[in-house]
């Protein structure tokens, strides 16, 4: 392939902090006297929250959720995000951005509300060129809705495009937005991202593959 464009996920790919947002959202559901797995979250990451929500009390057999106990668990997870979450870059991921700025596009595509979106970026000031986050779609990861807006926002055939994700749901969302997904071994096994084009292990086995591999061709 050509490739044109690198699309990130934040949580779990371009930032270690997925384990903050299970343990928010863990702590919010148990503290309104409800308890999910934690390994739930990690399957359905990008979800947009008010989903999030009903689907975990769903899995539970609560099916008639008023809207301000779905309202009241995430506005307490937000808080306890914030309280506890230290924004640390994901291991090689930017030796990998140094490697791909002016190379191709690159973008972040996330089901992360602004501010988060913005405090994360903070750390990595020059290198995105798209931001695709909660506000910009209607539809949230799985929907293919968030990589369809990137697409459209980069102006490059989905043929170009390489997507990073680490949960079912984002692979799902990029998968079927027609693109080549890599999923990386950052919060799941393997066995959990099999929609995936590609799997690794972390981003040096990414970086070794973008750049030595036969099938990719850079931009002149």
């Amino acid at each position: 392939m050509l490739l044109r464009a690198v699309f990130f996920d934040m949580d779990g790919v371009l930032v270690d902090t997925m384990k903050y947002h299970v343990r928010a959202w863990v702590t919010a559901f148990n503290e309104s006297g409800y308890y999910p797995t934690e390994l739930a979250f990690y399957l359905n990451e990008g979800v947009k929250h008010p989903q999030t929500v009903r689907e975990r009390l769903a899995e539970l057999g609560i099916t008639d959720v008023p809207d301000d106990l779905v309202e009241k668990i995430y506005k307490r997870k937000r808080q306890i995000y914030d309280e506890i979450t230290k924004i640390t870059p994901t291991d090689g991921v930017v030796e990998l951005l140094d490697k791909l700025k002016g190379k191709v596009k690159i973008g972040l595509v996330t089901g992360g509300i602004q501010s988060v979106v913005e405090r994360a970026l903070s750390q990595f000031k020059g290198y995105f060129d798209i931001v695709v986050d909660y506000e910009s779609t209607k539809k949230g990861k799985p929907d293919p809705e968030p990589y369809l807006c990137a697409i459209e926002k980069a102006g490059v055939p989905k043929e170009s495009i390489i997507a990073i994700e680490n949960s079912p749901t984002g692979v799902a969302s990029a998968v079927d937005a027609g693109l080549t997904c890599w999923a990386i071994c950052t919060t799941l096994e393997p066995k959990y991202l099999g929609r995936a084009t590609r799997i690794f292990k972390n981003f040096a086995e990414i970086q070794r593959e973008l750049f030595t591999s036969k099938d990719i061709r850079w931009p002149a």
